[in-house]
């Protein structure tokens, strides 16, 4: 509900651009700075039963930087730079860690301490545009390197009794996930509308998909339960993306 009021803005000041009896640009360079939501995608996104990687992601926010060089009126190429920071949902991992505890057959409550996602991107590649009056909309297709940095979860068991409260002699048991980074070639695609304000500077309205198949080597789930380590170590391949909406500002020269 809360992005109606931005979409209708969006859909009114494009219509109000598009009516007027202007010349479309005919500058060849384009400049960019946008920000706003991001929503991951892909099987870190997806929670799924018995799967404690799966759906650890969650929102947050990105900051992107974009050059176009647009070769022929309708065709350029297009330099992405882009910064995802979101949010880590600690839920898959407090499930495991309850699997750890069933054996005994106690009840936990676990506190959490995580870091966040992070996902870089630099992104290269085709971009066409079509010009109605003074408003631009471009499309893109790009590939590139992606840099993806997974969260550290930290978790603090604590025994309960009958009654639900904290059991001082019940055995400890520390739950943690370690930080990996991975670097694979991704791709990204996405679409942007550009309105022109004063002379040069213009608001860019945008949406892009940025995405990657990456390879998780060495990750590990480790439940320390009274001084005893139990390690549970991940080696696969996983699809990471991000979905972003947002806008900012550009400079046609």
């Amino acid at each position: 509900m809360k992005f109606y009021p931005f979409i209708t803005a969006m859909i009114l000041s494009i219509l109000i651009f598009a009516n007027q009896d202007t010349k479309a640009q005919d500058t060849k360079n384009f400049f960019s700075v946008t920000g706003g939501y991001s929503l991951p995608v892909g099987q870190l996104a997806k929670e799924k039963l018995n799967d404690p990687l799966a759906g650890l992601a969650g929102s947050g926010h990105y900051g992107q930087v974009n050059y176009d060089h647009r070769i022929w009126r309708w065709f350029g190429l297009r330099l992405s730079g882009s910064l995802n920071v979101n949010k880590t949902n600690s839920d898959p991992i407090i499930e495991k860690a309850n699997s750890y505890v069933q054996a005994i057959g106690r009840t936990y409550t676990w506190q959490s301490n995580v870091s966040e996602w992070k996902l870089g991107a630099v992104l290269f590649g085709p971009a066409i545009y079509l010009n109605i009056n003074r408003v631009q909309i471009e499309a893109h297709v790009q590939g590139g390197i992606v840099r993806a940095s997974t969260p550290s979860v930290f978790l603090v068991g604590q025994g309960l009794t009958a009654e639900g409260t904290v059991d001082p002699n019940a055995t400890k048991i520390d739950v943690s996930l370690n930080h990996t980074i991975v670097k694979p070639l991704g791709f990204g695609a996405g679409l942007s509308v550009r309105l022109p304000l004063f002379k040069a500077l213009f608001f860019q309205i945008s949406g892009d998909v940025i995405g990657a198949k990456a390879e998780v080597k060495d990750l590990a789930i480790v439940a320390n339960v009274g001084g005893t380590s139990y390690p549970d170590r991940l080696n696969e391949k996983r699809f990471i993306g991000v979905v972003n909406i947002g806008g900012g500002l550009g400079l046609a020269f």
